[in-house]
């Protein structure tokens, strides 16, 4: 796959091309400056990038191809078929499947020149035995609960690994994985707590590289950082942590067009059960856009839509597709069918409508980029896929 900015007539503008519906643009220009910003601050050796649930609902293929031109060479995908749309974009990348063998065989993997993230003794004892079979040594990573209490192996396992560590002779340990549990807090003592876990048994293991921090952890200071740093959201400019993460430029703009605006009277009740009653006569403006694109219903509540400088609340809840605006107190001038509200952007993050949702900016995130059509812009034009 090749992104390229595309060859258009000098008269059709961006515009031209988002009139059709709503759609996510994704700045290329804006992940490459951020991959740069993250790479200064990192005191380690590989700077790695997480692409998965489809780059985070912002499409592997763009991304892996956006980030190769970087120099970044190490990817984190959840499993087989998104690793093979990493191995497509970038043939020559070493990718890591989170998720384990997933019911595969540890030859599936071996074959396809993808490393699983081993999530349990009995994994590791399956790549082990394949390993024994072939002859040849079977690349792997191996994921450490250190205290997240989700995946990998706990201090019982460890102790049984490293009482076996012939065994592992026979792998290629790539990188010994663990994830912070308070990864957004890190002032927690928890996570000090994680950090001497894992030293303390990579003790008792064979060498190989460390991975702890994630996007967050690169904020943390240069005793978090380890090896492999696998960095996720901070590429999209989506703050994870509780301390502010400068540096980093949102690369994502939500819009959607005006499809029809009309005088609704005073009392007036509109949406579905009547959801809103209008308490002075209004003008909506329903926007064609909804949950069905990735906007969560909860925005009705939390959010607003911009159209230049005007603000217009969300009246009437939100539809599968359409949701609709209180247009009341904007200049005529500003609101006209045809026009594009900017849902988010910016201006207004996905990182401030999920504190105010109560939920993590990458649900937003993904939710959006896996509802609705995505278009990648760099230079400032349109870039084909």
């Amino acid at each position: 796959m090749t992104v390229m900015a595309a060859t258009r007539p000098p008269h059709t503008p961006l515009d031209t091309l988002l009139r059709a519906g709503p759609v996510l643009e994704i700045d290329l220009d804006r992940i490459a400056a951020n991959y740069r910003a993250l790479r200064r601050r990192y005191a380690g050796r590989i700077l790695s990038a997480v692409v998965k649930n489809n780059g985070y609902g912002l499409g592997i293929a763009a991304l892996v191809e956006t980030l190769t031109a970087e120099g970044c060479t190490h990817f984190w995908v959840l499993d087989l078929a998104e690793a093979a749309m990493v191995k497509q974009a970038a043939p020559q990348a070493e990718v890591f499947t989170l998720h384990g063998l997933q019911g595969e065989s540890a030859a599936t993997f071996a074959a396809t020149d993808i490393t699983p993230v081993l999530l349990s003794l009995d994994e590791v004892e399956r790549c082990v035995a394949e390993a024994r079979r072939t002859g040849r040594k079977l690349g792997v990573a191996v994921q450490l609960d250190t205290g997240l209490g989700r995946l990998g192996l706990d201090e019982a396992d460890i102790r049984r690994l490293a009482a076996r560590r012939n065994q592992l002779e026979a792998l290629d340990v790539k990188a010994w994985v663990t994830h912070l549990a308070a990864f957004d807090l890190p002032d927690a003592e928890s996570n000090r707590a994680q950090r001497e876990c894992l030293r303390r048994w990579l003790r008792g293991l064979p060498a190989a590289p460390v991975s702890l921090a994630s996007s967050a952890g690169l904020y943390m200071g240069p005793d978090w950082h380890f090896d492999i740093a696998r960095v996720g959201s901070a590429l999209y400019g989506v703050q994870t942590s509780t301390a502010w993460q400068d540096g980093l430029a949102v690369c994502y703009r939500l819009s959607a067009p005006i499809l029809r605006i009309n005088n609704a009277a005073r009392g007036a009740r509109i949406g579905y059960r009547g959801t809103t009653c209008l308490r002075r006569p209004s003008l909506i403006a329903t926007a064609m856009i909804g949950y069905g694109n990735g906007l969560p219903q909860a925005f009705a509540a939390h959010g607003a839509a911009r159209i230049g400088e005007c603000q217009l609340p969300v009246v009437g809840g939100i539809a599968m597709n359409l949701t609709m605006l209180d247009a009341t107190d904007a200049p005529t001038a500003c609101v006209q069918v045809g026009e594009r509200a900017v849902f988010l952007d910016e201006r207004h993050t996905v990182d401030q409508l999920a504190a105010r949702l109560g939920c993590a900016p990458n649900a937003v995130l993904t939710q959006i980029g896996a509802g609705t059509r995505r278009i990648y812009v760099r230079n400032g034009l349109p870039a084909e896929v």
